[in-house]
């Protein structure tokens, strides 16, 4: 049997949640020792995949990844859904940094091949009803040279006219 392709991809916003995807992010622009936001969510959403995958090989720069939420309605300081990653020196194109889900304290991971990733995250909820925030990344430990990422997050509205949106 043949499903037309916009029943196919219906069916996967039903099972993995809405997906939406930044542009490919220059790490030498969005890989320093700062805080980037990727895209913005309103209202509340449970985050069920949020991962970045390398489009252009990282440079041998030692920088660690982890993803976080900022809120200015209500306002909320920068609060981590993770903790940072290992080394993203050297990843190779189709390698990702992973969130998990689960406990804050979770590191994102780092596939160890490229196109595979083997990890089954556990839901997060982040925002509130009615309000605006963030999702974003912070590089720590060193700066990035070269090498390019898109990141991509699937979710799930949990509130009335809740949806995330790409900032960049």
């Amino acid at each position: 049997m043949n499903y037309n392709p916009s029943t196919i991809e219906r069916i996967g916003d039903l099972i993995n949640g809405i997906r939406v995807d930044t542009g490919a992010l220059a790490a030498e622009t969005y890989f320093h020792q700062n805080q980037t936001e990727l895209f913005t969510v309103h209202g509340r959403v449970r985050i069920h995949l949020l991962f970045g995958e390398v489009t252009e090989a990282i440079s041998n720069n030692a920088a660690t990844v982890l993803y976080n939420f900022t809120s200015t309605s209500p306002s909320i300081a920068v609060q981590p859904m993770c903790a940072a990653s290992g080394s993203v020196a050297q990843l190779a194109v189709g390698e990702r940094i992973f969130w998990v889900g689960g406990a804050v304290a979770t590191a994102a991971v780092l596939t160890a091949t490229p196109g595979i990733s083997d990890i089954n995250p556990a839901p997060q909820i982040v925002g509130t009803d009615g309000g605006v925030g963030t999702i974003g990344i912070k590089a720590e430990a060193a700066d990035c040279t070269d090498g390019t990422v898109k990141f991509s997050v699937f979710y799930t509205p949990l509130s009335d006219g809740a949806y995330v949106e790409a900032l960049v």
